[in-house]
This record gives structure tokens, C-alpha cells and sequence, in this order.
């Protein structure tokens, strides 16, 4: 299914290692071009949040005035969105295209492991004789880490909020429970994405809102 993405993503960081010759610098170039290719998904997807974070006193007077009539309360609350041009599924799209982008990394990682089981990256590998095509429990904790961190960034977006802030706290958590199990070159990646999404999300999110750019 994934064929053709993982062929292209192999090709690409071989070419992006013949230029750097180092597959853990390699890996962190080739995130961060992802994430400038995405970027403009992920500016509609904080400024969505940052709408959404503004319009929450409302939702909570629809909910208390509402709250013995779920019907009333899911119309009145598609009203306010429409009033302010706000669409709360618009942060849906870069979620979606992150996973179909990790899992051809991961089967690329797998096709280039006799490589990477030569290849090492600042602390990462040291207890598996120094490979990024195997697990390793520095770079497991240090992405939980900057999870808990991103976590935070997103927070302060989307106050009030308790049902996706439940589901991310959940993430540091179960990043420690399959990290074990998966290459460290995989880690680098989700790392280095993690941070510069907390980044670009904080930097997003000092902008003015375009309310016709958050509804798109």
C-alpha cells in the first residue's frame, strides 16, 4: 500500500546523507522538511485551537443553559461556530498526514537497518553498540518529555478543553509503551517533530487570528 512513499522516503534520505553523511542528521533534516512541507496545515490547525480557546466562555453558557437538552445544545453550538467562521474538525488533517508519514519511515528505517546498525547519533544507540535501527531508552524518555512540553504549549490553546487535554497527557505514556519496541531513528524523527511543532504552535499562536484561515 505504502510502496511507492517508502521507496521515495528511502531515496530521499540517502540523497539527504550524501550531503551530510551522519543518518541522524539526516533524519532531523528530513523532519524538519516535512514540517515546513506542512506548515501551512499546522497554522490552520493552531489558529483553530486559539479560535476555539477564545469562543469557550461561550460554549460554556450554551452547555449550562443547554445542558438538559442535548439536541438544543449541539444546534446552538453549531451556530456559534458558524457565527465566527470557526470549524473545530480543522486540526484533524495534519494529525492524519503525520501518521501516514510515520508509518512509511518506519518500514523505510527497517529497509535501510544494515546502514543504520553502523550508524550513531550524539548519546543515541550507545546501548545498542551505537545503531538507529534499534530501540533505546534515552531517546523513549527524552520524547516523552518533550511531549509533556508540546502538551503544554497545546493547553494553553485550547483552555476548558478536558477531553483532548485527557487525550494528550495520555501520549507521553504511550509513547514509553511502544518506544521500547521501535527503532531509534523512529524516535528522532517523532523528537524533532515534537519540538518544532511546539514551536510553531507557540509562534502561531502570538499571530492575530484570521478567522476565515481558522475555518478553513
Amino acid at each position: 500500500m505504502f510502496g511507492w512513499l517508502i521507496n521515495g522516503i528511502v531515496e530521499a534520505l540517502k540523497f539527504l546523507n550524501g550531503m551530510v553523511h551522519n543518518y541522524g542528521v539526516t533524519i532531523i533534516l528530513f523532519t524538519l522538511i516535512i514540517k515546513l512541507v506542512l506548515y501551512p496545515l499546522t497554522a490552520k490547525q493552531t489558529k483553530s485551537m486559539k479560535a476555539m480557546q477564545d469562543l469557550q466562555p461561550e460554549m460554556d453558557k450554551i452547555k449550562k443553559k443547554h445542558k438538559d437538552d442535548k439536541e438544543k445544545q449541539q444546534k446552538a453550538m453549531m451556530d456559534l461556530y458558524k457565527e465566527n467562521n470557526v470549524n473545530p474538525a480543522a486540526g484533524c488533517l495534519p494529525m492524519i498526514l503525520q501518521l501516514a508519514i510515520l508509518i512509511p519511515l518506519y518500514r523505510a528505517i527497517l529497509s535501510l537497518s544494515d546502514i543504520l546498525n553502523e550508524s550513531s547519533f550524539l548519546w543515541i544507540g550507545t546501548l545498542t553498540n551505537g545503531s538507529l535501527a534499534e530501540p533505546d531508552i534515552a531517546i523513549v524518555l527524552v520524547n516523552a518529555l518533550a511531549m509533556i512540553a508540546q502538551t503544554y504549549v497545546t493547553q494553553k490553546m485550547q483552555a476548558g478543553n478536558s477531553k483532548n487535554n485527557m487525550i494528550m497527557w495520555i501520549m507521553p505514556a504511550f509513547i514509553i509503551f511502544i518506544g521500547f519496541r521501535l527503532p531509534s531513528g523512529i524516535l528522532l524523527y517523532w523528537f524533532t517533530s515534537t519540538v518544532f511543532t511546539a514551536v510553531q504552535q507557540y509562534l502561531i499562536s502570538k499571530e492575530p487570528i484570521d478567522k476565515e484561515v481558522a475555518n478553513q
